[in-house]
């Protein structure tokens, strides 16, 4: 009987191997189907999904080279390429200040901020637990661009529902028209734009569903609304 090359590409009963390329950023391991991506490819594909906020590096040896964002790095099949990312979040000259983590999220929650590529911190303030996250991207149709978005949280969280989101610097529709029910509150010894915008007998809060990430899928619903683009 006789074989060809052809014949290493599948496996013993006849289906063609499926070749997947492996490497490593951080501390985990990906596999992917193509063996030449991006440095923003890399990026997505662990979960930064702003790559423009992210630096990455490949570790050759004992040596780090930055890749640029449209630069092609090809991967082998054996696992053997390394990447760590390092979070854009400093200014030329200037140190970012610390994160504060006053209090401890639920998994799901940290995961959820971490993947949007902005530094986020948890404030506990005259006994109201805060989420932050700082230099949120606002919609189109808004000014300014990016601003902090906090969340207040109640007891009991996340059994109990988060109500609202705020926002400092406030926003302003670009079109000249008043946001409409919008109430203020005071933290960090400035004055935040809260919206007052609620669940709904027909939309209420579920406790083994809805978290910190169904909440601002909720915000981004309502800037959408507010702007007549949903």
């Amino acid at each position: 009987m006789t074989t060809n090359g052809h014949d290493n590409d599948r496996d013993e009963d006849g289906t063609r191997k499926v070749q997947v390329y492996r490497f490593r950023i951080d501390k985990t391991e990906y596999e992917n189907p193509l063996p030449d991506l991006t440095g923003r490819d890399l990026l997505v594909i662990a979960g930064k999904h702003h790559p423009e906020r992210f630096k990455l590096l490949q570790k050759i040896g004992a040596t780090m080279k930055p890749i640029a964002l449209d630069e092609v790095v090809h991967v082998s099949d054996k696992g053997e390429e390394r990447f760590i990312t390092l979070p854009l979040d400093q200014t030329e000259g200037e140190q970012a200040l610390p994160l504060r983590r006053d209090f401890v999220l639920p998994e799901g929650d940290r995961e959820t901020l971490d993947a949007t590529g902005l530094r986020w911190e948890t404030v506990q303030d005259m006994g109201v637990p805060r989420v932050v996250i700082r230099g949120y991207p606002v919609r189109a149709g808004y000014a300014p661009e990016r601003t902090d978005l906090m969340l207040r949280l109640l007891p009991g969280y996340p059994t109990s529902q988060i109500d609202m989101w705020y926002f400092h610097p406030p926003l302003a529709r670009t079109d000249g028209a008043q946001i409409r029910a919008l109430v203020g509150d005071i933290f960090e010894g400035k004055h935040w734009q809260g919206w007052s915008r609620h669940r709904t007998g027909l939309n209420p809060w579920r406790p083994d569903i809805d978290d910190i990430g169904t909440h601002l899928a909720v915000v981004e619903h309502n800037l959408a609304k507010e702007v007549g683009a949903a």
